[in-house]
């Protein structure tokens, strides 16, 4: 596992090589593949232990914490945030552009949401507004199902709102992991994200 997350680091997802992990561990290739078959499988076992290391280190920054709805989706993004930029290869192997030739499977579910439905609960606290757009009968059956698999306890409404909530937290902690507020403005992502949850708040209705 070691020496995957090095490669992952030096190299990317893209590049990653199950024979250049054995030979960096100077063994033989076939001793590698007793452990995983595949690059694909290696991929699946980085992608569990990232979502998973990522979870942990965020459900440990609320755990005991009693504050309000508001402060523990603060305390979660900046849990997030601080893993992303310790992590910046996993955070890439998580929240960046997909593999090529690659598709996650299932299996990597249970460990992919676990802080995605942490934020989701927060959310469901709130006293959501109603001026959200409609949803479609497709995306709504859809957004029942995956309440129904997850077990979830809010509206299909709700969810979707959720889902953007969550996916504008990934995108403002991946613009400064990943560089892209440039120079002048690298200095500010820890801004950035504190102006993002306070708008999610508002939306929501979370104090």
């Amino acid at each position: 596992m070691r020496a995957g997350r090095a490669q992952l680091a030096e190299r990317g997802a893209d590049k990653l090589s199950l024979r250049e992990i054995a030979r960096e561990l100077g063994v033989a290739s076939s001793a590698v593949y007793r452990y995983v078959s595949s690059r694909d499988e290696l991929l699946t076992v980085l992608l569990i232990d990232s979502f998973t290391s990522l979870a942990d280190a965020v459900e440990a920054s609320v755990a005991g914490l009693e504050s309000s709805p508001a402060e523990r989706l603060r305390t979660i993004a900046e849990s997030m945030r601080a893993w992303g930029l310790e992590h910046p290869a996993q955070w890439a192997l998580l929240y960046g552009s997909p593999v090529a030739g690659y598709s996650a499977p299932e299996t990597t579910v249970s460990s992919g949401i676990r802080v995605m439905r942490l934020v989701a609960e927060i959310l469901a606290q709130g006293s959501r507004s109603a001026s959200a757009p409609g949803l479609s009968a497709e995306y709504e059956k859809a957004l029942r199902d995956a309440i129904e698999e997850t077990g979830l306890a809010m509206d299909p409404s709700t969810l979707a709102e959720a889902l953007v909530a969550w996916m504008s937290l990934v995108g403002v902690i991946s613009g400064e992991v990943f560089g892209q507020l440039g120079a002048e403005l690298a200095a500010f992502g820890q801004e950035s994200l504190d102006r993002e949850v306070r708008s999610i708040c508002q939306r929501f209705g979370l104090s």
